[in-house]
């Protein structure tokens, strides 16, 4: 079987859907996923589109030579609103393990970095509800598991919050604008995002 290389994406910023990003959720796997969905327009979406879709190529490559092989479902579909019409936008589906198991059986957490608008390293965040304006930092990962087939994940390293909603509001609600962005007083650090008014991302 072929090795393969993660390749490192970052997002466009987007609208985030039903974020996990300050705990972990337990409900279907007990070890904990933190995870969020990602809307773009559709025109935003197509470079990330793209690659994955390269990517889901090298999935193919990673079975075994002449097996017939199963194509899991890409993880990003058509956004529809709540009478099921498309909305135009594109969903991106990102997760990352709680918990892994080293090879000496110890158990380590590990969780999304999160930073702010400024790329400054935050660490008392309360939490992040859907609706607030984030990118991206995710490894694209593509697999090949007999007993699944090949597919592509995006597992998600770390969150820029270029506006930050809580408390079931919309960004609207509390007056945020893109062009000035959420930003912190806690330590600076490097986090490998642009800042807010960046126009490339891959």
């Amino acid at each position: 079987m072929n090795k393969i290389q993660y390749e490192n994406i970052v997002t466009p910023a987007g609208r985030a859907i039903y974020p996990w990003l300050i705990n972990p959720d337990t409900k279907f796997n007990a070890l904990g996923e933190y995870k969020v969905s990602l809307s773009l327009l559709s025109s935003e979406a197509e470079p990330l589109i793209k690659k994955i879709d390269e990517a889901m190529e090298k999935a193919k490559a990673l079975a075994p030579e002449g097996k017939k092989i199963k194509l899991q479902d890409p993880p990003y579909y058509n956004e529809v609103d709540v009478d099921e019409q498309e909305t135009g936008n594109i969903l991106f589906k990102f997760k990352s393990k709680a918990q892994i198991q080293t090879k000496d059986g110890k158990t380590v957490r590990i969780s999304p970095k999160l930073f702010d608008a400024k790329g400054t390293l935050l660490r008392d965040v309360d939490d992040i509800w859907g609706g607030s304006k984030i990118k991206i930092s995710a490894d694209l990962a593509p697999y090949y598991v007999g007993a699944v087939g090949a597919g592509v994940s995006l597992r998600l390293k770390a969150v820029q919050i270029i506006e930050l909603v809580k408390g079931g509001g919309n960004a609207d609600s509390y007056g945020f604008e893109a062009t000035e962005g959420y930003e912190a007083s806690s330590e600076a650090s490097q986090s490998g995002f642009d800042t807010a008014d960046a126009q490339e991302d891959f």
